[in-house]
């Protein structure tokens, strides 16, 4: 039973935050000239496209999460004396390999990846609701703080604490690993 509420508020959150920053988002500048989301800054995309790209990303986050959550998967190498990199590397893609390989490769195993997104993607966009919820609590009801607001910050604080995160799980793993 606990588990099925602790996964039903994560997936609530990440639902409630997602449409909030949405909503605020619509309030601040309906057109999106004033987004700093990439997709919209650097891609150009309108509403309509924005919106169907995040509820993607969010539908198949909770796919994942639910996945991760209740479908156990066996991410750890069967071998002992791995090292820290060489674990992380294959957390990710299952081979024995250096952590820089989450940076360009994928893993051949679907489920593999689905349960290592299950795992990070929700925890980074349960922190990003936090970030961008208290962003926007602070723009609307705190009038000194629109003078201090960068969008750089932000993304500073959202990917500084992703990785943050990303590593404290795998130093987690690393540590029952190792045990």
């Amino acid at each position: 039973m606990k588990k099925n509420i602790t996964f039903s508020l994560t997936v609530f959150w990440i639902l409630a935050t997602r449409v909030y920053d949405a909503y605020c988002t619509f309030q601040y500048t309906p057109d999106l000239t004033l987004e700093a989301n990439p997709l919209v800054s650097l891609f150009g995309l309108n509403w309509t496209p924005l919106l169907i790209i995040i509820s993607i990303l969010c539908i198949y986050s909770i796919y994942a999460y639910y996945l991760a959550f209740f479908k156990h998967f066996n991410l750890y190498p069967t071998e002992k004396d791995y090292s820290f990199s060489n674990f992380i590397g294959y957390i990710y893609t299952g081979k024995k390999q250096s952590w820089i390989s989450i940076l360009y490769k994928l893993p051949k195993d679907i489920n593999r990846f689905n349960h290592y997104m299950g795992h990070l993607m929700t925890r980074c966009l349960v922190f990003a609701g936090v970030v961008s919820t208290f962003m926007w609590l602070l723009l609307n009801y705190v009038p000194y703080y629109k003078n201090i607001h960068s969008a750089t910050t932000i993304y500073l604080i959202l990917v500084i604490g992703s990785v943050f995160i990303c590593y404290n799980w795998f130093l987690k793993l690393y540590k029952d690993y190792t045990s």
